[in-house]
C-alpha cells in the first residue's frame, strides 16, 4: 500500500487514523492524510484571550496588595530602627571602654572639659580625650543622627555633674571646682555615663554649627540629671552663672531609640532607660543607686529656663 505525500505540507495537524478512499484507476485501496479543517478566529475570541483580567480583578490585586504593603511597612521601619539601636549601643559602649582605659590610667573619671587658660579660650572637652583612646570620633556620633557633627552640640551627652564637671563652684566638695576630681561612686552599675542625648531643645532641627536654645542637640554633650547639686545653682563658667547644661537651660536624654535612649553606665555595660524611668529622682545620676539626702543634698526642682520636656512626667 502506497503512502501519498501531504500535497498541503500541513506537519503537525491531526489526521483521521483510518480516512481512506478506493482508487479510481487501480482500484486499489489507498489511505490519503486528510488535513482537518481550521477553526475560524472570531474577533470576541480574540478579546477573550488577550484580556486575562478585568479591571474589577485588577483593583482587588492592587488593593491586597496596597494592605499587605501598609502590614508590612511598619515592621520594616521598626527593624531599622532596631539595628540603628544595635549599633548605636556598640558605639556607647566603646566610650565605656575609653572611659575605663583614662580611669585606670589615671584614678578618676574624666573632666566634661577643660578650658586653656593661655587667652585662645581652646576647650578640651570630653570627647576630645575619648577620641585619643578610641583612635578617633567614629564611635562619638550616634547612627540615627549620623549627620551630626562631634562637638558641643553631640549626640551623646555625658554625666558631668556628677562625674566630673570642672566649671568653678566655691561651695562645692571639691571647690574650686564644681565635681572633679571623681575616683570612684558607690552603685557604678546604676548610674549613668553616657548615653543618647537631644540636648536643651526638641522643637527645631538640628543645624551643625548653629547654638539654638530650641534646637535638638544643642549642648549635647553634657547631661543634666533629674535634679542638679544644691550647689551647682553657683556654678560659673568663664565667669557667667551657669547651673545647668547651658546658662539656665537643661539638656534632656533622647527619646530616638524607640522612646528611650542607649546608656552606658559607669562599669562600662549599655542598658536601655527612658526618660519615664530616669526623671523620676536621682538614682540614675547620682552614684548611689538611690535617692540619698545626705550624700546627694539637690534641689527640687527639675529645671529652670524655658519649659519642661515632658509633661507626662511630674516636673517637681
Amino acid at each position: 500500500m502506497k503512502r501519498l505525500r501531504d500535497p498541503h505540507h500541513l506537519a503537525g495537524i491531526q489526521i483521521p487514523g483510518d480516512c481512506h478512499r478506493r482508487s479510481r484507476r487501480s482500484g486499489r485501496g489507498v489511505f490519503i492524510r486528510q488535513p482537518t479543517a481550521r477553526r475560524p478566529w472570531s474577533a470576541a475570541s480574540l478579546r477573550s484571550a488577550d484580556s486575562a483580567f478585568t479591571l474589577i480583578e485588577l483593583l482587588v490585586v492592587v488593593s491586597i496588595i496596597a494592605l499587605l504593603m501598609a502590614m508590612l511597612l511598619p515592621g520594616l521601619k521598626r527593624a531599622r530602627w532596631q539595628a540603628q539601636s544595635v549599633r548605636c549601643g556598640a558605639s556607647v559602649r566603646q566610650l565605656g571602654v575609653g572611659m575605663n582605659m583614662y580611669q585606670n590610667e589615671y584614678g578618676m573619671f574624666p573632666a566634661h572639659q577643660w578650658i586653656l587658660t593661655d587667652g585662645s579660650d581652646t576647650r578640651i572637652r570630653w570627647f576630645n580625650v575619648m577620641a585619643s583612646y578610641l583612635g578617633g570620633f567614629k564611635v562619638q556620633s550616634c547612627p540615627s543622627v549620623s549627620h551630626w557633627e562631634v562637638g558641643r552640640n553631640n549626640s551623646y551627652g555625658y554625666n558631668y555633674k556628677y562625674l566630673g564637671s570642672a566649671r568653678d563652684n566655691e561651695l562645692s566638695p571639691t571647690c574650686p571646682l564644681e565635681n572633679f576630681p571623681v575616683q570612684l561612686v558607690r552603685a557604678p552599675s546604676q548610674t549613668i555615663a553616657f548615653g543618647d542625648s537631644d540636648g536643651t531643645g526638641w522643637k527645631k532641627d538640628h543645624v551643625n554649627g548653629v547654638n539654638d536654645v530650641d534646637m535638638y542637640g544643642n549642648h549635647g554633650y553634657t547631661l543634666d540629671p533629674t535634679y542638679i547639686p544644691e550647689y551647682s545653682v553657683q556654678t560659673f563658667s568663664g565667669g557667667d552663672l551657669e547651673p545647668y547644661a547651658w546658662h539656665a537651660y537643661r539638656t534632656y536624654i533622647s527619646t530616638r531609640h524607640l522612646g528611650g535612649s542607649n546608656i552606658c553606665f559607669a562599669d562600662g555595660h549599655v542598658g536601655t532607660l527612658t526618660p519615664q524611668k530616669v526623671y523620676v529622682d536621682n538614682r540614675y545620676w547620682n552614684g548611689c543607686g538611690r535617692e540619698d539626702p545626705v550624700r546627694d543634698p539637690h534641689v527640687d526642682y527639675k529645671f529652670q529656663g524655658g519649659e519642661w520636656r515632658f509633661p507626662d512626667i511630674v516636673a517637681k
